[in-house]
This record gives C-alpha cells, sequence and structure tokens, in this order.
C-alpha cells in the first residue's frame, strides 16, 4: 500500500510539474522587442556553457574526497560545505531561469518578424526542454539527491545556449534585412 502511495505521488508530482511547464510556456503573450535592456545578455560573447559550469561540479565527490584527506578534517565540516554548495547551486538555478525568461522573451517577441518558419518551434522546443529539465533538478534537490545533477545541468545550460544562439541568429537577419515603415 505504501508504494502504491509513493508511486500514486510521484505521478502527480511529475504531472503538477508537466502543467507548471506549460503554463510557465504559456502564461504571458509576447511582448516588446526591448533591445536596450534584454540585447546584453543575447550580444554577449561568451557561452552560457561558460559561465554556468561552475554550477555541475558543485558536488563532485573529488572535492569532498579531497577534503576528507586534510588534517583537521571533521564530518560537521563536510556537511557544512555540503550545505553551503547546495545554497549556491540554487542561486545558480535562480539566475539561469532569470537568464533563459529573458532570452525566451526575446526570442518570442522576435518570432512574428523572423523570416525562418521553423524559428517558432525551436523556440518552444528549447522553453519545453529547458522547463523540464529545470522541474527534474528542482525535484532531484527536493529529494536531496544531488550527487547526479551534474549532468542534467549540463543539458539545462545547453538549451539555454541552443536558444540564446536561435534568438542571436534570428536578430542579426533582422538587423541586416532593413524593416520597412508601416
Amino acid at each position: 500500500m505504501t508504494i502504491l502511495l509513493l508511486l500514486l505521488g510521484l505521478v502527480a508530482a511529475m504531472g503538477a510539474g508537466v502543467v507548471l511547464t506549460l503554463w510557465r510556456l504559456t502564461r504571458s503573450g509576447p511582448r516588446r522587442l526591448d533591445w536596450s535592456r534584454d540585447s546584453e545578455l543575447l550580444l554577449s560573447t561568451g557561452s552560457a556553457l561558460e559561465t554556468y559550469q561552475p554550477m555541475s561540479r558543485l558536488f563532485a565527490e573529488e572535492d569532498l574526497e579531497f577534503l576528507a584527506t586534510q588534517v583537521g578534517f571533521r564530518p560537521a565540516l563536510e556537511k557544512r560545505l555540503r550545505r553551503q554548495r547546495k545554497q549556491v547551486f540554487r542561486l545558480y538555478l535562480r539566475e539561469v531561469r532569470a537568464d533563459f525568461a529573458r532570452i525566451y522573451a526575446l526570442a518570442r517577441a522576435i518570432i512574428p518578424l523572423s523570416q525562418n518558419p521553423a524559428f517558432a518551434g525551436l523556440v518552444t522546443r528549447q522553453a519545453a526542454s529547458f522547463y523540464v529539465l529545470l522541474a527534474i533538478i528542482r525535484l532531484r534537490c527536493m529529494l536531496g539527491w544531488y550527487r547526479h545533477v551534474s549532468v542534467e545541468t549540463i543539458d539545462l545550460v545547453t538549451a539555454f545556449e541552443r536558444l540564446r544562439e536561435a534568438a542571436r541568429a534570428s536578430a542579426a537577419v533582422l538587423t541586416a534585412v532593413p524593416v520597412r515603415a508601416g
């Protein structure tokens, strides 16, 4: 009976995650293009993979193994390090989500102006991928499964980077094509 309730709870949580993801994707309509506010994130030369790479290393076992070999090591120190790294990881997640939301809003604003008919589908797929991965990572964190988040973190940042590259390419085409005054 306990296993059945656990499975039912897991299915309910996954369903809630899917509903939340779909709600986030559709909750706000396209906004006006605001290059002054969001263009620095879109046009920055560094990749999101480089920016958020430390996030995937926060729970590396090598660090804890090294710490255990040091003079004066105490289990309380390891506990404190894990707790602090969890806090840092949550901050990283908040930042990557905020950056993604800015790029996603910008990409959605570009969709009606884009010459590429596949751009809208790409934006939607990348946003769905990002939010599903974010929900999975948050679920793992909620359950305390931090050791295996590095792969999902890399996939999350890759989804962010793909959307940014697609938006950057579409924006470059838009700025290269003269816009007719209506």
